[in-house]
């Protein structure tokens, strides 16, 4: 029994099934002869009832029917899941994010070019700065109350822009690390 757990753990490691930490220490743990928590063997059933099921259990390599039945329902509630969430994909909001960001680019760029004496965003057509009308739409009593605060338009555009940038290099840095993350495995040498 000892030796068909320690396949099915090698088997799930090297899959990449589960917590691979966790997964080492009771590989070790077995391979000891040590017994193990109630906590590691309810978390080891799970993983090979979830990842071997009971296709790797038989000796034969061929399904029955009623395990076709469990995974075409298994894979149905799968597909309902994503239908209730509306596919929605993280792809598009970071599109959406890096064209907001793009967005407020051109504005704060222009407005570091005015400071610069460069070009004069008064001389432009306001078409081409679209934010910078917003002083025009929104009502004074709110404008007064952010420009108390000594806060123009450009240079709330700057600052939204500076932000944005600064969350783009932590989501960088989340998805490199998430990256690195993924490519490590302590058990290939």
């Amino acid at each position: 029994m000892a030796d068909e757990l320690i396949d099915y753990v090698v088997h799930l490691i090297d899959g990449k099934k589960g917590d691979v930490g966790r997964l080492n220490y009771i590989l070790d743990a077995l391979q000891d002869g040590k017994t193990l928590y109630n906590s590691d063997k309810m978390y080891l059933d799970s993983l090979i009832t979830t990842y071997l099921g009971p296709s790797k259990k038989k000796t034969g390599d061929q399904k029955s029917v009623e395990e076709l039945k469990t995974e075409l329902v298994k894979v149905k509630e799968r597909l309902e899941k994503f239908e209730k969430r509306g596919y929605k994909k993280p792809v598009g909001r970071k599109a959406g994010f890096f064209f907001v960001t793009f967005f407020f680019g051109w504005h704060a760029v222009i407005t570091l070019l005015d400071k610069k004496s460069v070009i004069n965003i008064h001389d432009l057509n306001p078409y081409l700065l679209p934010i910078y009308q917003l002083d025009k739409v929104i009502p004074a009593e709110y404008l007064n109350y952010v420009y108390q605060f000594n806060l123009t338009m450009p240079k709330i555009v700057v600052l939204a822009w500076g932000a944005m940038l600064l969350t783009w290099i932590v989501l960088g840095f989340v998805y490199l690390v998430k990256f690195i993350r993924s490519r490590y495995n302590p058990t290939k040498k």
